[in-house]
């Protein structure tokens, strides 16, 4: 547990590992190794997080807690905030409380634990009680989108709520920080995309749809499964059938789509094969696929 003499040292931010990302999926430049000392003495203030019900049913572990220390209504919410939050931005998002983290690092410690029990982009939030060096971990899509600085910055804000032993409050505030960063309705399973290709997409489909409800998955090949059924898994493994949403799964290998839709949003069924034609002809051979025009036709098509 944290003593009072953590919150002394914690709030000289002495305590607290800062997470640096792992760009073992990325294509571009991979991030430092290390942190400087201090965090960037100027940051543009960020967006707030709106309002909006952060609910869903899942019978997935997203909150690890082996210290026992939460009790059934905590676990319960940061659970249900971690599962709606790997739903909605299709990643994974763990947190991990211990206090044992034997001879390793608490970054060898969070990598480890996350690869054994995860796959793909994801962010590991490591309450280290052992020895008070917590550690947050990003793999993939988040470490392109929360930068070292931002890591740093955000733990020099939770380090006194940990020293008081407010585990909930400091984990969800780790959790708002990845949906406060990271993009929501479009989804770059490619790898070869910059952060700043995927926000102008994200930010497109974002300010373009309206009322409506859109996502953009986008892939470069599947494998040995047929694209229609990886859309079709893709589309189910996020989503439920009552939800108001339509989901592009897009290969930017041959330039092929697939529309799937539920709830409100059925009604771009009627448009599958004109949105297809439309996007297939941001594709040629040469030059691959033009997915920042891809998105755009697609989201034309939304009333």
């Amino acid at each position: 547990m944290k003593k009072l003499l953590s919150l002394l040292i914690m709030c000289s931010f002495l305590t607290l590992s800062v997470g640096c990302s792992d760009d073992s999926e990325k294509t571009t430049a991979n991030a430092p190794d290390e942190l400087s000392s201090s965090a960037e003495n100027s940051k543009e203030e960020k967006e707030t997080v709106e309002n909006r019900t952060r609910e869903v049913d899942t019978d997935n572990t997203h909150v690890y807690d082996e210290t026992m220390i939460l009790t059934d209504g905590e676990y319960e919410d940061l659970n249900t905030y971690a599962a709606w939050l790997s739903k909605a931005f299709k990643i994974n998002a763990a947190i991990v409380l211990t206090d044992d983290i034997g001879d390793s690092e608490p970054s060898d410690y969070a990598k480890h634990f996350y690869e054994s029990n995860y796959s793909g982009d994801g962010v590991l939030f490591l309450i280290n009680n052992d020895t008070n060096n917590d550690y947050f971990y990003r793999h993939g899509l988040p470490s392109k989108f929360i930068s070292d600085s931002d890591v740093q910055m955000l733990f020099s804000e939770i380090s006194p709520i940990l020293a008081l032993e407010d585990y909930v409050a400091a984990a969800e505030r780790v959790l708002e920080e990845a949906e406060l960063q990271l993009p929501e309705h479009f989804t770059d399973r490619t790898g070869s995309l910059d952060a700043e290709i995927i926000t102008a997409c994200n930010d497109y489909i974002k300010e373009n749809s309206g009322a409506n409800k859109l996502n953009v998955y986008y892939v470069f090949g599947t494998g040995d499964e047929k694209f229609t059924n990886f859309a079709k898994k893709r589309f189910a493994m996020f989503y439920e059938e009552t939800d108001d949403i339509a989901m592009l799964v897009i290969n930017g290998e041959t330039g092929e789509s697939r529309l799937n839709a539920s709830g409100s949003m059925t009604y771009l069924l009627d448009s599958s094969s004109a949105i297809s034609d439309a996007v297939k002809s941001c594709y040629s051979v040469a030059e691959g696929m033009d997915i920042e025009e891809a998105v755009k036709k697609f989201t034309a098509f939304a009333e």
